[in-house]
């Protein structure tokens, strides 16, 4: 009796489409890793970009708000000059205020 080779070539044929199934799926997932990688490196790129825009954001209001640079715009552009004097507190004790009062009050009538 001669044996067939239909099995054979259906066991071959079944390991052929097996293999090529491996391998598509195995090229298939690295080229999606390599598309997350490459979103990744952009995405942090896009994020460094933002930071290193706020950083400079935040030095331009730290320029912007300095004491000297508002008081040189305050006194050139706007005509406004220093305050030199200051004013003056006075302590009084509620007694003699009173009594300027009844005095005060007794010259007027």
């Amino acid at each position: 009796m001669k044996k067939s080779f239909k099995p054979f070539i259906a066991l071959i044929l079944l390991t052929f489409i097996g293999l090529t199934f491996l391998i598509l799926s195995y090229v298939g997932i690295k080229l999606e890793c390599e598309m997350l990688i490459k979103d990744k490196v952009l995405a942090e790129e896009k994020y460094n970009s933002k930071k290193n825009w706020r950083v400079n954001l935040v030095a331009q209001i730290q320029f912007l708000s300095t004491k000297e640079r508002i008081v040189e715009i305050a006194k050139n552009e706007l005509g406004m000059i220093e305050k030199t004097d200051y004013d003056t507190i006075l302590i009084v004790s509620k007694d003699k205020i009173q009594r300027i009062a009844e005095i005060l009050g007794q010259e007027h009538d």
